[in-house]
C-alpha cells in the first residue's frame, strides 16, 4: 500500500471556490489514503460546512493566534499521514494525477521536499500571466546542498519554493519543523535548513494548481514589503542581485505583454512593477534595520 497522505489546508474565507477545490482533492487518481485536515482561523462564508460536506478533519483557531509558521505546525501535529502536503485555501489541483506526481519524488526516494508547478487561473491579469510563466516553469528541478550555499540568490531564484503546494516527508517535518520566529517566507526558511542538512529538494512541474492574486496596487505593495522584509532576515549572505533581475524581468515581461497582444496594460503594469520593486526595497531595508537591532 501507498504511504498515507494528509493534505494540510489553512483557511480564512477562501469562498465557494473553496469547495470546488476540496472536490478537485477528492478526485485525485492516488491510490494511496488521503485525509484533508482543514485549520480554519475565523472563517464566515461557510467555509467550516464545505469542509464538512468533504469529510475533512476541522480544528479551528482564533483568527489573531495566525502565524504562517507555527499554523503549518498545528495542522501537522493534527495530521496522520507519512507525507504532508501543503495546499493553500486559493490553489486548485489543475489535473488528477496533480497529488500522485507531487508525492511521488518522496515514495521512490529522490527527495524529501517536492514543489509543485503554479500556473495563473484563466482569467488572472496579463502580469501575473507572465509571473507565473516565468518563475513556475515546465523543467524538473532538483535542488541540493549545493545550491543552498548563497542563500540571497536562492530566494530569488527558486520563487517556486512554496507552500502553496508542497509535499514533506512526515520524518523531513518532524525533524525540521518550521521556525516559529519566522513569520513569512517560512517555505523558503524551511528549504534552506533541510538543503544545508542534505536533504534533497524536487521542483515537480507535473504537479499542477492553478494559483494567482488579483492584487491592486496597493495590497502588491504590502505583499512585497513583507517578501522583502522576510528577504533580509533569511537571505543573509551572497549577492544581492535583486535590482539586476528584476531589470531583466521587466524587460522579458514587457515584450511578453507585447507578443501576446497586451499593449494597453503597458501603463498598468508598469505601475504594479513599480509597486513590486518599491515595497520590496523598502522591506529589505526596514529588515536589514531589525536585523541590527537584534
Amino acid at each position: 500500500m501507498k504511504p498515507r497522505v494528509s493534505i494540510i489546508i489553512l483557511t480564512k474565507n477562501p469562498g465557494s471556490q473553496f469547495g470546488e477545490i476540496l472536490s478537485a482533492i477528492e478526485r485525485q487518481s492516488y491510490s494511496g489514503p488521503v485525509e484533508t485536515v482543514v485549520v480554519d482561523s475565523g472563517s464566515t462564508d461557510g467555509t467550516l460546512s464545505r469542509a464538512e460536506a468533504h469529510g475533512c478533519a476541522i480544528y479551528t483557531i482564533d483568527p489573531e493566534d495566525f502565524h504562517h509558521s507555527k499554523t503549518r505546525n498545528f495542522g501537522a501535529e493534527n495530521a496522520s499521514g507519512d507525507i504532508l502536503v501543503y495546499l493553500t485555501h486559493d490553489a486548485t489541483p489543475k489535473t488528477e494525477d496533480w497529488l500522485e506526481n507531487l508525492v511521488n519524488p518522496i515514495i521512490t526516494d529522490q527527495a524529501g521536499v517536492v514543489y509543485g508547478r503554479q500556473v495563473a487561473y484563466p482569467d488572472a491579469k496579463p502580469m501575473n500571466e507572465f509571473f507565473y510563466s516565468h518563475f513556475y516553469p515546465d523543467q524538473r528541478n532538483t535542488l541540493t546542498a549545493d545550491d543552498a550555499t548563497d542563500t540571497r540568490q536562492f530566494f530569488l531564484d527558486n520563487v517556486y519554493v512554496s507552500d502553496v503546494s508542497a509535499a514533506i516527508e512526515r520524518d523531513i517535518w518532524e525533524r525540521y519543523r518550521f521556525q516559529e520566529a519566522i513569520n513569512m517566507s517560512e517555505d523558503k526558511d524551511f528549504a534552506l535548513r533541510v538543503l544545508d542538512e542534505g536533504v534533497n529538494i524536487v521542483y515537480e512541474p507535473e504537479a499542477v494548481v492553478y494559483h494567482s492574486h488579483d492584487y491592486d496596487l496597493r495590497e502588491n505593495l504590502k505583499r512585497r514589503f513583507e517578501d522583502g522584509r522576510a528577504y533580509a532576515t533569511i537571505a543573509a549572505n551572497g549577492e544581492d542581485n535583486f535590482v539586476s533581475n528584476g531589470v531583466q524581468y521587466v524587460i522579458k515581461e514587457m515584450r511578453y505583454l507585447v507578443k501576446n497582444g497586451y499593449i494597453h496594460w503597458l501603463p498598468y503594469v508598469v505601475l504594479y512593477d513599480f509597486t513590486h520593486f518599491f515595497g520590496f526595497q523598502c522591506g529589505k531595508l526596514l529588515g536589514q534595520i531589525e536585523d541590527l537591532e537584534r
